[in-house]
């Protein structure tokens, strides 16, 4: 199976559930074509990014594994980032050699008040240059999107966070649809789409599978795989903590369903790789984020880039 892809193949929801079934000895065998399919379609580079929460907490959607959801009492702080802390966010990601920088805001949708806020951020940003400015602003038009293009984003983050089927049990605030047809707004006003999820929420092999069948067929251009972090407060709060080489499996089955795609690798990893972090290349990641998160903090960024140098990745 991994030549066929490795040769311009291609693998269905059959084999890819075969593929996170595997035991033993032959997820080794897995992750060494894993890795050879990502070297021959995207070369050995990591491209890396880091995020700023423009707006924290109050959101009006029950996402069950949120922080930030309005529903749950978590110890999140509701708070706006200023222009000067986003601009100065910006800069640093600049100094630390990141690749994207993303600005995330909380709540169901963008408003167009929201976009003329963000304007002088995202311009100054591009004109700073050296670093591409990314938005993962919630539910957004076809109008919103070509805005958003206008001022200088040329990627746009929008999970579907797991399967169709298995959706309704993580969120009931709004429905699948409206982020599919998110994702294929911000396709249709040409910037990149960057879509993936969260593993470890209590989804079977399955829904796992679905999730990257769906991506496929989205034609998404890159892939953030999550790591379910589990937090105080939050419906999920006692979930089981995917395993290292789980999660690794996971990472693999990505690369083999979306072999041209970039996959990244985001929350969660420290928790759930530990000491393996740096295998979720040779499983097939093409992608990390670095530094801390929305609600919860990442790995020391220096660490992260004595990794990448290590791994001669850069």
């Amino acid at each position: 199976m991994g030549k066929t892809v490795f040769d311009g193949g291609s693998i269905d929801a059959s084999d890819a559930l075969f593929l996170l079934e595997l035991k033993g000895n032959a997820r080794y065998d897995l992750f060494h074509w894993a890795n050879r399919i990502r070297l021959e379609r995207l070369g050995p580079k990591v491209t890396t990014c880091s995020i700023i929460s423009g707006r924290t907490g109050k959101c009006s959607e029950d996402c069950r594994f949120c922080a930030q959801s309005a529903h749950f009492n978590t110890d999140v702080q509701s708070s706006v980032a200023s222009e000067a802390d986003m601009i100065q966010a910006a800069r640093r990601a600049i100094e630390n050699g990141v690749d994207n920088f993303g600005i995330v805001t909380s709540g169901k949708r963008l408003t167009d008040d929201d976009i003329k806020e963000l304007a002088p951020v995202i311009e100054t940003i591009q004109q700073e240059g050296n670093i591409s400015c990314c938005g993962s602003l919630g539910c957004i038009n076809r109008e919103q999107a070509g805005r958003l293009y206008e001022l200088g984003i040329r990627h746009y983050n929008h999970n579907l966070e797991t399967s169709r089927s298995y959706f309704p049990k993580i969120v009931t605030t709004h429905t699948y649809d409206d982020r599919i047809n998110t994702v294929k707004a911000v396709k249709a006003a040409g910037m990149e789409i960057c879509s993936g999820g969260i593993i470890g929420m209590g989804e079977t092999l399955q829904d796992r599978v679905d999730l990257a069948v769906t991506l496929r067929e989205l034609s998404v251009d890159c892939v953030p795989i999550n790591f379910l972090n589990p937090i105080a407060g939050t419906p999920l709060a006692g979930a089981e903590p995917v395993s290292p080489l789980t999660a690794l499996q996971t990472i693999a089955m990505f690369r083999f369903v979306l072999p041209d795609k970039h996959i990244k690798i985001a929350g969660g990893r420290e928790n759930c790789l530990r000491d393996m972090q740096s295998w979720m290349f040779y499983a097939g990641a093409s992608s990390t984020m670095m530094g801390n998160y929305l609600t919860t903090t990442g790995r020391d960024i220096q660490q992260d880039q004595q990794m990448l140098k290590d791994l001669e990745v850069l």
